[in-house]
């Protein structure tokens, strides 16, 4: 390391670059700080002498201490202002100054608009839930599926501003990022998800032969029918009654399916 004056004008260059971009020091790599100093990677190294010197002095400064990156504090905020004044009534520059990030924070993590849309459809929607009950072994047709629907019916009504917003925009814009993001991900993935399940309850007989997209319907059509009348009315269930439903929705699923 040529000095500690090199490693203190590297630390104070970042500093101003962090607080102007939102980003977190662990987000850049060597190459990306030797850009933000203006000298090459090689230069960088003599400077600072290893990276954990230079994570040092900004964890002295605070501003090595561990924090959300600026595209997690986004979704968050965009979520919140989402469901409380609707998708177009929301601009990038409200969402930044909530999150306290910039909008070039937000374009250069999150894809600008179109990807923070499509980060708060995801991490709101039931897939999140849904993945976590599929982690588990099948235990049983019935408990499966009604933990299933609990899990849907928590994210479409539990979240239900934030949906409701979500669900306006793909309504209102058809041919939308968030809509085409839907179709050409969100939807196939899904489909995989819940077909794979599914097909280990024929395979062991104790689900009809059916067409894939058959069972589908049967199982998504009942709560996303409920879940949507739910949303436009701003009708809220409590969880108690959340549970209860996936319940009777189980128990219709399985009388429908059973061999």
């Amino acid at each position: 390391m040529e000095s500690s004056t090199h490693l203190e004008e590297v630390a104070s260059a970042l500093r101003s670059h962090l607080a102007e971009t939102g980003a977190e020091p662990g987000e850049l790599s060597l190459e990306d700080i030797a850009a933000v100093v203006g000298v090459s990677r090689s230069t960088l190294i003599r400077r600072i002498g290893h990276r954990r010197h230079l994570d040092e002095i900004l964890t002295r400064q605070g501003a090595g201490a561990p924090r959300r990156s600026a595209g997690d504090r986004a979704v968050e905020a965009a979520a919140r202002l989402y469901g409380e004044f609707g998708v177009g009534e929301v601009t990038l520059e409200m969402i930044a100054a909530d999150a306290g990030c910039t909008v070039q924070a937000i374009q250069g993590q999150l894809g600008g608009r179109d990807g923070l849309l499509a980060a708060v459809f995801d991490r709101y929607s039931p897939m999140p839930r849904v993945e976590e009950v599929l982690a588990e072994p099948p235990v049983d047709l019935e408990s499966d599926v009604r933990l299933l629907y609990e899990r849907v019916l928590d994210a479409l009504m539990g979240e239900g501003r934030v949906m409701a917003a979500m669900f306006a925009e793909l309504a209102s814009r058809p041919s939308g990022a968030l809509a085409v993001h839907v179709r050409e991900n969100y939807a196939p993935r899904f489909v995989s998800l819940m077909t794979g399940r599914l097909a280990v309850y024929v395979e062991s007989r104790v689900v009809r032969e059916l067409p894939e997209k058959t069972l589908l319907s049967l199982f998504a059509g009942p709560v996303l029918a409920r879940s949507v009348a739910a949303l436009a009315t701003g009708e809220r269930l409590t969880p108690a009654a959340r549970a209860r439903l996936a319940a009777d929705l189980a128990a219709a699923f399985c009388r429908a399916v059973r061999a």
